[in-house]
């Protein structure tokens, strides 16, 4: 990883250099590097970068506000905001920590190995086995504003392995699941998990947690079942195949809308978890067996309800 940079720093706006490189196999393999500090205004209009004295980045999207929006996330409030010209980019390797990544169309993968990350503005496109976007060994790292187009691949497509950050406002469609916890301190809000993908034999759920505390599902529209095929798909959010003996603790799941699954919330039922608590939320009926299941060590909260009719939902 690259070096925090030293000492205070209350404001500036950043200028990146994209550097590409060929590694041996012949893949494409871009690295983002500190270009010029500028005046904030440069940077575009309506957008400004706080950088902390712990080098950490806090940006403004140029033509939607960092609040949430009270309407439900759908693809007209999540993803890259409407009227953004984006800059064609290969696949990045992120390694320098406080890169700020914004506005490019990726084709390729994308790989954050590096601490106070900015990803926004930014389409993704790739087929990928893997994962479009894997975050491994990272600290602080922001997604927000990012439209994913898994193209009908078997990837994931977002993975925090060993990593924390943020996921705000992001599509994510075509993949044969969403997005992959394995850390603690990840926040997923106001993001549009939709149109999984068949696969043989696949396990597709919105959201898996597989290892974590402190983890946040907060204001989504989670949707394993796809309309158009009749799938339930697994799980909107699915809790299992536990990594190592630390079970999960203080998770979070408030204030989604969630349909579909074989569990619309499968909470585990194998001693995964060791607190959870879920409130707040709205379910639809598209699910094959029930609501929920195998909530071991978890509250549900009477504010869970059905969509359709606002009664409790279990």
């Amino acid at each position: 990883m690259g070096t925090r940079p030293a000492g205070p720093v209350t404001r500036r706006a950043i200028r990146w250099a994209l550097i590409c490189a060929t590694t041996a196999v012949g893949a494409a393999a871009c690295s983002l590097t500190a270009g010029t500090d500028r005046s904030p205004d440069v940077d575009g209009p309506g957008v400004t970068t706080e950088v902390d004295s712990r080098g950490s980045a806090t940006t403004t999207p140029r033509s939607r506000t960092d609040t949430a929006s009270p309407a439900r996330p759908d693809s007209s409030n999540t993803g890259v905001p409407e009227g953004l010209e984006l800059t064609a980019s290969e696949g990045l390797d992120i390694t320098e920590d406080g890169t700020v990544v914004d506005g490019l169309h990726v084709r390729g993968t994308v790989t954050i190995s590096a601490d106070y990350v900015v990803l926004r503005n930014t389409l993704i496109q790739t087929d990928t086995s893997l994962y479009p976007v894997k975050v491994e060994d990272a600290s602080n790292v922001v997604i927000e504003d990012v439209e994913i187009d898994a193209m009908g691949g078997t990837g994931i497509g977002i993975f925090f392995s060993r990593a924390s950050g943020t996921v705000r406002r992001v599509n994510i469609h075509s993949a044969e699941d969403g997005i992959r916890i394995e850390g603690d301190d990840v926040v997923v809000e106001s993001s549009y998990i939709h149109d999984l993908h068949r696969q043989p034999g696949g396990h597709h759920d919105a959201i898996q947690i597989r290892r974590g505390d402190d983890v946040v599902i907060r204001g989504n529209t989670l949707l394993p079942f796809v309309e158009a095929t009749n799938d339930p798909m697994n799980a909107a959010i699915q809790i299992g195949s536990l990594l190592g003996d630390d079970r999960i603790s203080d998770l979070e799941v408030v204030d989604n809308y969630m349909d579909g699954g074989n569990y619309t919330v499968n909470g585990g039922g194998r001693d995964e978890v060791e607190s959870a608590v879920y409130r707040g939320n709205r379910f639809g009926r598209n699910y094959r067996y029930a609501v929920s299941g195998n909530l071991d060590n978890s509250a549900w909260d009477s504010t869970n309800v059905w969509d359709d009719t606002g009664a409790p939902a279990r």
